[in-house]
């Protein structure tokens, strides 16, 4: 189970059981669900549409069904969760973003437009389940995992709020894999997040690595003694 926050980008792994809720309803497609959205499920039913049709275009193949369920309140300061082999993403609705981001000025997506931002948390959500079964040959490849989550989350933002996120974004040289460890990633989340996206624009094919990381070919994780 993968709990992500996208303002201080807090990383937790845990495990939990799928809390109760609504019957879930149908998107256009059948492919996914939506789960306590109310007048929300258009809205994202459609993002979901688009964001798997993007993320195919980067190797990566959002299994079917999933279902994505709004609820009140998400711990930890999450603001999205991929509950691993339950097929679930649960996220808040629309409105609840805005103050929580307001009152993270210096996180890694606080340039991102609020529109642009809650269709990137359901984009790194669907983006976890393409990796549900992901080669790994340690107890958690969290490294690989958040590292093709963030950058799926920031490669397809709106060309102005991409450019955003870039300008805020300061690395001097190339980024190397030793940047990208998990240890980075529970220390610093969101400089883990701007180097990750550094790191994918300086690959000569961008998608082709995602692919070799949702396959296994390429790991960033380590084994720790």
């Amino acid at each position: 189970m993968r709990s992500t926050t996208f303002g201080s980008l807090t990383i937790l792994i845990a495990l939990s059981a799928a809390p109760l809720g609504a019957e879930p309803l149908a998107c256009p497609g059948g492919r996914v669900f939506t789960e306590n959205a109310g007048e929300d499920a258009d809205l994202i039913c459609s993002l979901a549409a688009r964001a798997t049709e993007q993320l195919a275009t980067c190797n990566l193949t959002v299994p079917a069904p999933v279902t994505i369920a709004v609820i009140p309140e998400l711990q930890d300061q999450c603001l999205g969760l991929y509950h691993c082999g339950q097929g679930r993403i649960e996220i808040l609705a629309p409105g609840e973003y805005a103050p929580l981001r307001a009152a993270r000025p210096g996180s890694a997506f606080a340039p991102v437009s609020d529109e642009a931002f809650f269709e990137s948390v359901i984009r790194h959500e669907l983006a976890h389940a393409a990796l549900d079964d992901m080669p790994c040959p340690f107890d958690s490849c969290v490294a690989s995992q958040e590292y093709v989550a963030y950058t799926m989350q920031v490669r397809f933002l709106p060309e102005a709020d991409r450019i955003a996120f870039e300008e805020a974004t300061e690395h001097e040289g190339p980024v190397s894999r030793d940047m990208l460890s998990g240890i980075m990633l529970m220390m610093a989340p969101d400089v883990f997040a701007r180097r990750a996206w550094l790191h994918l624009k300086e690959r000569e094919d961008p998608c082709g690595f995602i692919g070799q990381i949702a396959r296994g070919e390429v790991l960033l994780d380590y084994e720790h003694p």
